[in-house]
């Protein structure tokens, strides 16, 4: 099965929960640790969930939006805002 098919059939079972152990989505999905693992790491990297190592929660619009807009103002020095150990701020070095 293709990693693409996997994530999505564990996003909508996270979905359907709103949140879910990993052992849960082991019972549910047939699938082993490390496949479930995997994707539950690759769902969080595209801003769709939070996992902790135990337990994933599907993330509201606005996390996914506030997650998206820091990844991308992180990579990009000229963003009007900057993050400084965990903390959103306002980039000095920004020009209107």
């Amino acid at each position: 099965m293709r990693q693409e098919d996997i994530d999505w059939k564990i996003y909508h079972i996270v979905v359907d929960e709103n949140s879910v152990s990993a052992d849960d989505i082991l019972s549910k999905t047939g699938f082993d640790r490390e496949t479930v693992t995997g994707s539950l790491k690759r769902l969080e990297l595209s801003s769709l969930i939070e996992y902790d190592g135990e337990t994933a929660r599907i993330l509201s619009l606005h996390e996914m939006l506030l997650k998206c807009s820091i990844k991308n103002a992180a990579a990009d020095p000229e963003s009007p805002i900057i993050i400084e150990n965990g903390v959103i701020k306002e980039n000095p070095n920004y020009k209107r």
